[in-house]
């Protein structure tokens, strides 16, 4: 009987029947199941279960970069040799590196030598990537002047600390308000439950200066037809005690209120405002800004914007800042990620659902919140990426706004730029009068974020807003820029502030390396004459006179 299948044993009549061909197809799938396993745990087979099986994780791996180096001659891997991307969990894949392939004149310095590396095949494809991706000189160079020892004092220990403060913090908050209470929309100041989808604007203020200018954003928010929400107010406990400024503010429909977390004493500013503002707000969906941000057109058309409304995203916009992380950066360390090319952000404005993400966003303000009062979390001088670095660790979407930033300012008698506040773009395309010829889709500037104002005495009303710098239309696409893309002209800018005699403090935007078109022009000039007259409408609010910081 050695010699006899199975299936002669059972006998034809056996195979024709239901419980033969149940028996059959039994045999045939555990036989695959078994050659499947076999094939996967095989480490010289590995790839034929590739070819077999679909790729899974394909929207999971970096895709190659045109500037990958060719592999040393004998370091070329076989055939044969293993691919295991498809283990790799999504939360520790690298960002891809930049391409430099598309920058003219870019000679990168390498430390890949002209010989084969003497590495097993594998390593040496890994290296040899490693070994050639371009310096980045793309820094905030503050972060590196002023940070640098505290970024080296972060050790294992202090990571470990910092995590579980984050942790005890959330814990704290879920017993006292309820595990609930930080899942979207939540609870308002007033302790009543916020309607989901309500919407409304949020300003943080306190002394006199700040609510002046929270009274001027007010005005011009109403002049330009916002009437989709809600405004509220918020200051610190013992702040806006002057009653003419609270009816002020009230007469405009605005609703003042105090947050509960006190002002830490001492602080060259009070961070933690600004985070608790938005979480204890009314609304659900939140434009917040700076009190000395200027709206130059109606704001409801960012809550109606597909980037906001888009679920994948996240339902929260961030602005960009001047800078991307500089690679030293401790946060990356602490928030156990690589570094990657996103933009530090200006947080004058904020756009975000607090039921974003599953209700999750709400759990990111609270997370903010903590870091914004822990003064160790403030990595890119202060609060402002605190929110970036809360969404990051609970690894949920956020959306960038797609343009990069301008300057607006003035010239220097030897026709120096000096930037006095940051000009952020809206997130739909622009209306007609207001297209630039050059680049139609272009967003029209939406926000004069002045925070460089307060720091400068050398100018006057008349000459601070005369001039546009910024990187030409058609290369600040933002999101054309991220990892994976060819290099655009973004990988070859970058600004900051610097002190200038007779001026105070400037900002400015510099190409590092050709392939950037960095333009200075007549503000009036630009967008169909969106600026133009902007100088003496803002100058014509009181408390906006420049060298005023409080």
């Amino acid at each position: 009987m050695s010699g006899t299948s199975l299936i002669s044993v059972r006998g034809p009549a056996f195979i024709q029947s239901k419980a033969g061909i149940r028996w059959l197809v039994t045999l045939i799938v555990a036989s695959t199941l078994c050659t499947v396993i076999y094939i996967y745990h095989g480490d010289t087979n590995s790839h034929i279960l590739q070819q077999l099986l679909p790729n899974t994780n394909s929207d999971k791996t970096s895709p190659p970069s045109p500037a990958d180096p060719p592999l040393p001659a004998s370091t070329t891997p076989s055939p044969s040799t293993p691919n295991h991307n498809h283990n790799r969990p999504a939360w520790i894949t690298t960002p891809a590196v930049f391409s430099t392939a598309h920058l003219p004149n870019y000679h990168p310095m390498t430390a890949l030598p002209d010989r084969p590396l003497r590495l097993h095949p594998l390593l040496s494809h890994s290296m040899a990537k490693f070994l050639s991706r371009p310096l980045n000189s793309q820094v905030n160079a503050d972060q590196l002047q002023g940070e640098q020892a505290n970024w080296l004092s972060v050790d294992a220990d202090r990571i470990v600390a910092m995590r579980a403060g984050a942790l005890e913090y959330l814990e704290g908050r879920s017993v006292l308000e309820g595990e609930d209470a930080l899942i979207g929309p939540g609870k308002g100041a007033d302790g009543q439950a916020v309607v989901r989808g309500s919407r409304g604007v949020v300003l943080a203020a306190g002394n006199h200066r700040t609510v002046e200018k929270a009274v001027m954003c007010v005005q011009e928010m109403k002049r330009l037809g916002w009437k989709d929400g809600g405004i509220e107010v918020f200051h610190f406990e013992g702040e806006l005690a002057d009653e003419k400024q609270r009816r002020e503010l009230e007469g405009l429909g605005v609703t003042v209120r105090m947050v509960s977390t006190k002002k830490a004493p001492n602080q060259w500013k009070n961070f933690e405002l600004k985070a608790e503002s938005i979480l204890r707000s009314s609304f659900d969906e939140v434009l917040y800004l700076d009190s000395d941000n200027f709206p130059l057109s109606n704001l409801a058309t960012l809550f109606e914007s597909s980037l906001f409304r888009d679920p994948s995203g996240g339902n929260a916009v961030f602005w960009p800042d001047l800078n991307r992380d500089h690679p030293d950066n401790a946060v990356h360390r602490l928030l156990g990620i690589p570094c990657h090319e996103a933009w530090e952000l200006d947080s004058g404005q904020v756009l975000i659902a607090k039921s974003g993400n599953g209700g999750l966003n709400l759990a990111a303000l609270y997370l903010a919140q903590y870091m914004a009062e822990d003064g160790s979390f403030w990595f890119s001088g202060g609060d402002k990426d605190t929110f970036r670095y809360a969404f990051l660790a609970l690894g949920i979407p956020y959306t960038p706004s797609p343009r990069w930033l301008s300057l607006l300012g003035n010239l220097d008698r030897r026709g120096n730029f000096c930037g006095a506040a940051m000009l952020q773009y809206g997130l739909t395309a622009p209306a007609p009068p207001h297209a630039d010829p050059t680049d139609p889709t272009h967003p029209e500037p939406l926000f004069v974020h002045a925070n460089l104002l307060k720091h400068q005495s050398g100018v006057r009303p008349g000459g601070v807003f005369t001039h546009l710098r910024r990187l030409a239309p058609r290369q600040d696409d933002v999101r054309a820029g991220y990892a994976g893309a060819p290099a655009t002209a973004l990988d070859s800018v970058t600004g900051g502030g610097k002190a200038v005699a007779g001026r105070g403090l400037c900002s400015d935007i510099r190409a590092f390396r050709a392939g950037a078109d960095v333009e200075t022009l007549e503000a009036g000039s630009v967008f169909g004459g969106v600026l133009a007259g902007f100088e003496d409408g803002y100058f014509g609010y009181p408390g906006t006179r420049p060298g005023v910081w409080r």
